[in-house]
């Protein structure tokens, strides 16, 4: 680069200092004296030479920082926007990362749980009580397996829970603070008593151990009332105190008595056995006839008047008893009394009042309410159910059972029977027996129809059976005959009725053949006579045999100058044609005999 006026200036300076400079070296050769002048004359030039020197270099360099900055501001302009958004990025990502390890940090260590502390006899503790803030129940939970504690002991539990993967142990505190709930009492004792705590005490109640006792007792003197401080104290030292009044006298100092009651010397007399003679049953009768109110009853014991005061007090409810109604929803009832069973009370004065605005468009159920109350204001209410329901259900039919009658006969099937209504009692009703063929013997239906006031009608059916007679029987028998019977061999007749006759365990009752052939199933007896009744129409000899304690029935055929035992009873038994032996050793038989005036089948 060319050099600039001002520095072409400032190298001439520097040019002219250097030969003025040799100058002066010569000039200290010649002359001392004039060395030491020159010197001082040159060394003020030198110095105006610098002053200028230096004034050129600062203007110089100051136009050299001008310009360095002005370079240095377009280059600035042109690149800031890039730089900026690169440092913003990277404030960005810094803060981001900073954000991630306080809430790992806080998420990690940050107590999420706490200690709890709750009464003896509560009986289970929340999550949400460990839980430090509701924002951890989500996804808090416990570790600790709840029903291990013993929540009917004070103590400390160490109880782990979790928050995600983050776990943490708390305490918790099952403590006592809560004093007895005691209720005391004032007591009359004779003059040997002996000073007792539980005397004092008509109930207590606490969830752990308790003791009782007397603080600074006083002594006791004989006949007078003395303050007995009681003290009641459970295991956690909790205290329930109170001062209680000791009678020492030979009768009770106060009597309560309930109304209805019966006051007697045993309530009175503190010694009874030692002083019963004292006060007389008339005295105890009049008390017992006497109102509510505060009475005084003298009583004289060895020559000394006590006087007991008598307190009847009326503190119970009257008895009342209620029932439930049902009624129609074209009826009503007749109040409160339409419920009311009994209402009683000592005091002879009890006065009902019906609480509930009946609702009678309410079809269903409703709860009414009626208030009992005597003459001292002592009440009770209790509920029935009124239920409003509409006359839907026609008469109900009773004698209805299976009827049977013989052929050709003429029945009263009214005979029995009745129809009754819900809201009306008996009602008329009609029979249809059309589908009866009284000539004919068979089962058939008849119908009863019933229809009360409200036009609400009923059907039922009634099976009737027409019996059969001998003739009925013989006309059945020769019809199964002719089908599987004619014609054959005593050998196929039995094992045609064993296949086509199945087994149960009834006899058939009057008339087996019939019951057999009507049913298709019948006992060893049914079997037996239906193949005597089918050798007899065919013309073969035979007789009906059976054991001797009558529990199996077979028969007896002569066939070919022989007696053969067959058995048509379907089973294991031995069909036939059997000789005494084959049928006696049989396993059907299992050692029963038959009589030995049967034929033998040798």
């Amino acid at each position: 680069m060319e050099k600039t006026q001002r520095e072409e200036k400032g190298d001439g300076l520097e040019e002219t200092m250097k030969d003025e400079n040799k100058e002066k070296t010569g000039q200290e050769e010649i002359s001392t004296e004039e060395n030491v002048k020159e010197e001082i004359s040159n060394n003020k030039q030198e110095e105006i030479i610098n002053v200028e020197y230096k004034g050129q270099r600062n203007r110089h360099l100051k136009e050299n920082t001008k310009r360095n900055k002005k370079k240095h501001s377009e280059t600035k302009a042109k690149g800031g926007p890039l730089k900026a958004v690169l440092i913003l990025v990277i404030v960005v990502l810094i803060l981001t990362l900073i954000s991630f390890l306080i809430f790992f940090v806080y998420n990690k260590y940050s107590k999420k749980f706490k200690d709890v502390s709750i009464e003896l006899g509560t009986d289970k503790v929340e999550l949400s009580q460990f839980v430090a803030d509701e924002k951890y129940m989500d996804s808090a939970k416990f570790v600790t397996d709840m029903s291990t504690i013993d929540f009917s002991k004070t103590g400390s539990y160490q109880i782990e829970l979790s928050y995600g993967n983050v776990t943490q142990v708390v305490t918790l505190n099952i403590i006592d603070t809560t004093p007895p709930e005691v209720e005391f009492k004032n007591i009359d004792k004779y003059v040997d008593y002996e000073l007792k705590a539980d005397d004092f005490i008509k109930s207590k109640k606490d969830l752990s151990e308790m003791t009782t006792s007397i603080i600074n007792p006083p002594e006791i003197t004989g006949i007078g009332t003395y303050d007995i401080t009681v003290e009641v104290k459970d295991s956690s030292n909790n205290i329930t105190s109170n001062v209680c009044k000791l009678n020492v006298s030979r009768v009770v100092k106060e009597f309560n008595l309930e109304l209805g009651n019966k006051l007697q010397k045993k309530d009175i007399l503190l010694n009874y056995e030692e002083d019963k003679d004292s006060l007389s049953q008339t005295e105890i009768d009049k008390i017992n006839k006497k109102e509510v109110g505060e009475y005084e009853l003298k009583v004289k014991i060895n020559g000394e008047e006590e006087i007991v005061k008598i307190i009847i007090k009326d503190t119970k409810a009257p008895e009342l008893k209620l029932k439930n109604v049902t009624i129609y929803d074209d009826e009503k009832v007749s109040g409160k009394d339409a419920f009311i069973v009994s209402a009683k009370d000592a005091s002879g004065e009890v006065k009902t009042n019906l609480k509930t605005e009946i609702d009678y468009k309410k079809i269903g159920t409703q709860k009414i309410t009626i208030e009992a109350k005597d003459k001292y204001g002592n009440k009770v209410e209790k509920t029935a159910n009124l239920t409003i329901k509409k006359d839907t259900e026609g008469p109900v039919f009773y004698g209805l059972s299976s009827m049977s009658v013989e052929k050709n006969s003429s029945p009263n099937y009214k005979s029995g029977v009745k129809a009754v209504d819900a809201r009306d009692g008996s009602c008329t009703f009609s029979v249809n027996s059309s589908a009866v063929n009284l000539s004919k013997a068979g089962t058939y239906y008849i119908t009863y129809t019933a229809k009360d006031k409200k036009g609400n009608s009923s059907t039922a059916r009634r099976k009737i059976t027409v019996n059969h007679n001998q003739e009925d029987t013989n006309n059945k028998f020769n019809q199964f005959y002719n089908s599987y019977l004619a014609g054959k061999s005593v050998s196929s007749i039995v094992s045609t009725i064993r296949n086509k006759i199945y087994y149960n365990s009834s006899w058939g009752g009057n008339d087996p053949v019939w019951y057999g052939l009507t049913n298709y199933t019948g006992n060893c007896y049914v079997h037996a006579l239906l193949v005597q009744k089918a050798l007899n129409k065919a013309g073969i000899q035979n007789q009906l045999i059976y054991t001797t304690d009558r529990t199996h029935y077979w028969n007896l055929v002569y066939q070919n100058g022989k007696w053969r035992h067959y058995d048509a009873t379907p089973g294991g038994h031995l069909i036939g044609p059997a000789t005494d032996e084959q049928k006696l050793n049989s396993p059907s038989m299992q050692g029963r005999k038959w009589s030995s005036s049967f034929h033998k089948a040798e």
